[in-house]
């Protein structure tokens, strides 16, 4: 019996150290959450915007300059202007924000990319930043992802180019949901 419960015991400790993610959930007024599986190892910091738009920060560590910076904006359609959740408006939406980057990229050009959530479609592009400014990293993927009825907008920093934890944060972004 006690081989048992140690065998179940070392079961679940080692089932817990290979969750790599965890839903954590941040509201949004009058629409429930979004829940996203955000990196156990990650920090995270929501914050309001201008206008009341929910904002969340996530970094990789402590101090001043995370090697590691993402950051989302949720919003959505006062019913006034199409849905973002039409892809050609969401892909003209993103190649938008591609070509306000451009000048500045060392790239040529910026192809966007396709990402599908749990929740949503989205698009979103690498860029290398030539001269950055002095507090924020030199690699850049920016883009936005829907999620139900809503649109989340994000920008990941990293100071190094295809950086595993751009990869880990574009899968936390594919697992975007909505709940009550």
């Amino acid at each position: 019996m006690i081989r048992l419960a140690a065998g179940l015991l070392a079961a679940a400790v080692a089932a817990a150290a290979l969750a790599q993610e965890a839903p954590r959930a941040y509201p949004v007024p009058g629409r429930g959450k979004v829940e996203l599986d955000v990196p156990l190892d990650w920090y995270d910091a929501p914050r309001p915007r201008t206008g009341g738009l929910p904002s969340v920060r996530f970094f990789d560590r402590l101090g001043p300059r995370p090697p590691l910076d993402v950051s989302i904006t949720i919003a959505w359609s006062t019913g006034k202007q199409p849905s973002f959740a039409n892809p050609a408006r969401l892909r003209a939406f993103v190649a938008q924000f591609a070509e306000d980057i451009a000048a500045v990229a060392a790239e040529p050009s910026l192809d966007l990319r396709e990402i599908e959530g749990a929740s949503g479609i989205g698009y979103y592009f690498h860029a290398t930043i030539k001269t950055p400014p002095a507090d924020e990293w030199p690699n850049l993927t920016r883009g936005a992802i829907v999620v139900g009825d809503l649109l989340v907008t994000f920008t990941i920093l990293a100071a190094e180019p295809a950086a595993p934890a751009v990869e880990r944060a574009l899968r936390m972004l594919k697992s975007a949901r909505r709940v009550p």
